[in-house]
């Protein structure tokens, strides 16, 4: 035998409403998790946007050097992030040679900001004693803020045998020593 509920009247409605009600209990409980679980996401998806330059800023930070004075008059420590120090503007001698060289052929060198000039334009020296083994030379890591490349190949770096003069916006990182052939100078 089968039994037969009918809904009707008053006990229907009691019914309807004791359902929407526990609805509306559950998510009261669940609204919280979900609130909670969404900033997470959310957090997430920030960091995955900015993990490379938090990342490079905190690198950043571990290679800053630091100058400690002691010249507080309490005890205290005073910490100063130094920006440049008078070791990271020395040159290596074979280097410190070959921009006297260029200097004597007619650029122009500023000791305080370690720059080279040639006429008015920012100058990016290199130096290399000998031709690689493949014939492709790295010219730099990252494409330095300057408006020309000089590059001083074979010989000695007092008188290299070649000079190529190479505009930052046609060089890349690596060149081969037919692409420079474009750009050979005799000074």
């Amino acid at each position: 035998m089968i039994k037969e509920y009918r809904f009707t009247g008053l006990s229907a409605l009691l019914v309807i409403l004791l359902i929407f009600l526990l609805l509306f209990l559950f998510t009261l409980l669940l609204s919280p998790i979900i609130i909670l679980l969404t900033l997470l996401l959310i957090l997430y998806l920030i960091y995955q946007r900015f993990k490379n330059s938090i990342s490079q800023m905190l690198k950043n930070l571990r290679k800053k050097k630091i100058k400690i004075s002691e010249d507080s008059t309490r005890g205290e420590l005073e910490i100063d992030l130094v920006k440049r120090t008078s070791e990271s503007l020395k040159l290596d001698p074979e280097m410190e040679e070959f921009i006297k060289y260029l200097v004597s052929k007619g650029f122009k060198y500023d000791t305080k900001s370690g720059r080279l000039y040639y006429g008015n334009r920012l100058v990016y020296a290199i130096y290399k004693k000998t031709y690689p083994i493949n014939n492709i030379i790295r010219l730099y890591n990252s494409k330095p803020e300057v408006d020309i490349i000089v590059l001083g190949l074979k010989g000695t770096p007092d008188n290299p045998k070649f000079i190529f003069f190479i505009p930052v916006e046609e060089s890349r990182e690596r060149m081969s020593i037919e692409e420079l052939k474009r750009y050979l100078k005799r000074l």
